[in-house]
Order: structure tokens, then C-alpha cells, then sequence
């Protein structure tokens, strides 16, 4: 056979013919799918490989870890993001507007009070740092929470603008009801003489800092708790909620503004100033107040005037063997243990705000 093959191809080209080849066409077709498919992965590769992916963890130990600890444990008057029930819901809207926006004032975690501040990272991280940060947080320390993407960043980031009525019916109508008439356990907003006093600032403080405890609307007593509004809601927001309620179901009270929702201070709150109290004045003026190194701080009339200047620029400049604790405490943190050394161990003076703290130069 091999030498008839070859006489036969001897023949054609001495015809000046070249020999035809049979060829698969179907085989060679599979072939061409199978080479694009090999040269698309690689390019895919090639893509992916050339845009790695952002590293939460690694965003989180450069930025978070100093304040949350690297366990996500937190520490002092920072929160854990470990077993945080704010962190592992699923909906993950007020854990990013946290993040972008910052948050100030007490924050309850498992039962435990904490009152450092958050800042915002609006600026400092883009909208896939955020995501990627998030993710890890949501999924680190046995959380087990979704992911969080880099378009619920971007839509948290630039909200579209809702009016008053739309964002109450969104936050507010749940507990308040539709029409303002409360329930049983949420007081009305309707008739509400806060509400409609002439001057907001009382209504602006519960929006933007929550409220906990008995309060007494017409004549009933309420008992629940106001969620803090503040990083959850932009001040313009808060400002147009505040004006329908005050205009709707027969209110007739004045407009609330930007300005008015931005000068509403930080919640002081007299369990954070008791932590603080204990580890950073309790060794001098010991535990109940009745003074060792320094001076009794129970039934002192210092402590006890109405007007706490004097007292605050002690704890901000320091005197004597006093430490100026000025840069080492917030004034959220100054406001809350000053607050609790005027009402404790038998003083009754009223409380500090942030504001008077932050007055003193």
C-alpha cells in the first residue's frame, strides 16, 4: 500500500497537480470554538489579574483596629463589631450611612454603653473601600451577615432628596402612625404641645438624639425608646421631617432649618460619665466622691453652682494637682462626666452640655 500511495503522488505532481488532503471540517470547527475559548480565559485572567481585589481586612486594620481592636472586641468607649446586632442585620443601610457619615453620642451594644465618636469616611475611602471594609466586617469574628456592594455605597453616598411627608411614612409613621395619633406605646405627634412649642430646638435634640424613658404627652404616659436620628438622616432631612410634622394633622408650628438641626448637640448620657469617671478621677477622688488626693467632689459647692464653668475649665486647663485632661477626653466625654459628678453621691446640679464644654477656651 505504501508504495501504490507513492507512485500515485509521483503521478500528480509530475501532472502538475497537487494532491488533495481530506479534512474533518466538523473537527477543525471544534477546534476554533475550543482556541477561543482558551484565549477569552486568558484574557479574563489577564483582566482580573491586572485589577485585584480591594482587601477589607487589610482597610480595616490601617483604619478601624486603633479604635475596635484588630479582634473586633473594641475597647474604652468604642463599641465591638463582634456580635453587634447593628452589624449583622441584614439590611445594612444604617451601617453604611455610620461609616460615610460618622456618628457622636452614646451607643448601647449587647446591653454595654459606649460614647466614642465614629468619624465620617466620606472622604477617605471610596465607594469599593467602603463595600470592601464592610463585607469584612459583616463576615469576620463569626458575624455572618451579606455582603455589602459598591452600589449600596454609591446610592447611600448621593441619596435621592425625599420630602418631609415621604421620609416620615419611610422612618417615622411605623411607630407614630400615618395620620400623627401615636399607639399605645408611641406618644402622639398631633396635638403634641413639643411638637408644636414656638420654639423646635426640644422636638430637633429627640430627633437627632433619641430619647429613652417615661415621657408624659395630654395627659398619658409613654414608656419607649427613640432611635437617634443622627448619621442615619443628613440635617436637611431631618429639618424637612421636623417641618411636616410640625405643619401636618392640624399643627400649626413654624418651619425647622438646617442651621437649627446642625446646632443640636450630642446626647450627654450619665452612665458614660460613670465609666469615665471610674477610670480616669476615681483614684484621686475616690469611688463615692468623699475626695483623697484631691478635693471631696460630694456636696461641693463648686460642683453645685448652676452655672459649670468654673468647674469645666478646671477639668479642661487642670489646677493644681490637677491634670488638664484638655486632647484626652472629647467634649462629648468632659460633658458626660461632668454631668455625673454634679448628680451624684447627693449634688443635684443639672446637667452639662457639649456646647458649655465646648465654649471653654
Amino acid at each position: 500500500m505504501g508504495s501504490s500511495n507513492g507512485s500515485t503522488l509521483s503521478g500528480l505532481r509530475a501532472a502538475g497537480r497537487r494532491p488533495r488532503l481530506k479534512i474533518n471540517v466538523k473537527l477543525v470547527f471544534v477546534a476554533g470554538i475550543i482556541l477561543t475559548a482558551l484565549i477569552f480565559a486568558d484574557f479574563q485572567h489577564s483582566r482580573v489579574m491586572g485589577a485585584p481585589a480591594i482587601d477589607g481586612k487589610a482597610i480595616f486594620l490601617v483604619n478601624c483596629a486603633a479604635c475596635h481592636q484588630a479582634t473586633g472586641h473594641g475597647g474604652g468607649p468604642y463599641p465591638p463589631l463582634a456580635g453587634n446586632p447593628d452589624v449583622n442585620r441584614v439590611d445594612s443601610a444604617g451601617l453604611i450611612q455610620t461609616v460615610l457619615n460618622g456618628r457622636a453620642g452614646p451607643i448601647t451594644v449587647n446591653g454595654a454603653q459606649y460614647g466614642g465618636n465614629m468619624p465620617s469616611w466620606r472622604d477617605q475611602l471610596s465607594d469599593a473601600q467602603i463595600a470592601a471594609v464592610l463585607t469584612y466586617v459583616r463576615t469576620a469574628w463569626s458575624n455572618s451577615a451579606p455582603a455589602v456592594s459598591e452600589d449600596q455605597v454609591a446610592v447611600a453616598r448621593s441619596p435621592v432628596a425625599l420630602s418631609g411627608a415621604e421620609l416620615f411614612a419611610a422612618k417615622c409613621a411605623t411607630c407614630h402612625q400615618a395620620a400623627g395619633q401615636g399607639t399605645s406605646v408611641y406618644p402622639p405627634l398631633a396635638g403634641n404641645l413639643v411638637v408644636t412649642a414656638a420654639d423646635p430646638n426640644t422636638m430637633i435634640a429627640v430627633i437627632v438624639n433619641g430619647r429613652t424613658g417615661p415621657l408624659t404627652v395630654n395627659g398619658k404616659t409613654f414608656d419607649n425608646q427613640m432611635p437617634t436620628w443622627k448619621g442615619q438622616l443628613s440635617n436637611a432631612s431631618i429639618a424637612a421631617v421636623a417641618t411636616y410634622v410640625r405643619s401636618a394633622w392640624g399643627n400649626n408650628a413654624s418651619p425647622v432649618t438646617e442651621e437649627q438641626v446642625a446646632a443640636a448637640g450630642s446626647p450627654v448620657s450619665v452612665q458614660v460619665g460613670a465609666s469615665i469617671f471610674a477610670k480616669n478621677c476615681a483614684a484621686c477622688h475616690q469611688a463615692n466622691g468623699t475626695g483623697g488626693i484631691g478635693p471631696a467632689l460630694a456636696e461641693n459647692p463648686h460642683v453645685n453652682v448652676a452655672d459649670p464653668t468654673a468647674m469645666l475649665t478646671t477639668i479642661l486647663q487642670g489646677r493644681n494637682l490637677m491634670p488638664s485632661w484638655r486632647g484626652q477626653l472629647s467634649a462629648t466625654d468632659v460633658a458626660a462626666v461632668a454631668t455625673f459628678v454634679r448628680s451624684s453621691w447627693g449634688n443635684s446640679a443639672g446637667p452639662v452640655s457639649v456646647q458649655e464644654v465646648m465654649a471653654i477656651k
